[in-house]
């Protein structure tokens, strides 16, 4: 996805309008230059938002050996490792 700025004419997009200097973001094959000028790439985080805790959970339950002391970075390693679903 990409955050981008409405260069010139309104631009409608999903059900919207959208005015000269107007931000939105759109996905990916849909940056055309002559229309929006790219603000910044969003990476797609499923992890994002989600507490320690439900991240802990989610190894227990699928029977993972959680290392002590393991930062929350270290658990969405370990998901990503094991190929689990949040």
């Amino acid at each position: 996805m990409f955050k981008v700025k409405v260069i010139d004419l309104p631009v409608f997009h999903n059900g919207k309008r959208y005015l000269k200097d107007d931000t939105l973001e759109i996905d990916k094959g849909h940056e055309n230059p002559s229309i929006f000028e790219v603000l910044e790439e969003i990476e797609d985080n499923p992890f994002k938002g989600v507490k320690e805790i439900t991240l802990r959970k989610a190894l227990e339950d699928a029977e993972i050996d959680i290392p002590d002391g393991a930062s929350r970075d270290s658990l969405i390693q370990l998901l990503i490792d094991n190929n689990l679903p949040i």
